[in-house]
């Protein structure tokens, strides 16, 4: 299963009114998920998961065909501070040109300020891909050409 980016569900511990520009859809919604979202039901859902729940930083592997997990460092106050950080998100997977995808992967955000994706050991892996150098191989010489 592939989970597109784009489609939230939000845990109870985030505010639950004010999303205008996001598909995006609360754990409040759901009486069986009132006390909070797991990973099952949001990838059942086909949608990512989006929490401020540190637990989730721990060390172990999401399987490819699971939702995404979005963890706030700190609990958003907005519905706009939300919708900015996970466009911001969007954004940043997008400059890996398909080799990172959402789906299957931990994500952190520091509001406004930073995102990084987390290894199955639980560190952070800061996604800056203007600082990675990729080589190339040259036409004629043989020589490597960098290429950003």
């Amino acid at each position: 299963m592939h989970v597109k980016p784009g489609r939230w569900l939000l845990d109870a511990c985030l505010p639950r009114r004010g999303y205008a520009g996001m598909d995006a859809v609360h754990a409040r919604d759901f009486p069986e998920l009132a006390d909070g979202a797991a990973l099952g039901e949001a990838t059942r859902l086909n949608r990512n998961l989006v929490t401020c729940r540190q637990a989730f930083q721990e060390p172990w592997t999401i399987a490819s065909d699971q939702a995404g997990v979005v963890i706030f460092e700190e609990a958003p106050v907005s519905a706009t501070e939300i919708e900015r950080n996970l466009g911001h998100l969007e954004f940043r997977i997008g400059q890996y040109e398909g080799s990172l995808q959402l789906a299957g992967n931990r994500f952190v955000i520091r509001a406004d300020r930073e995102v990084s994706v987390l290894g199955s050991a639980g560190q952070e892996i800061p996604l800056e891909p203007w600082l990675e150098v990729h080589m190339k191989q040259g036409r004629s010489s043989g020589a490597a050409a960098l290429a950003v």
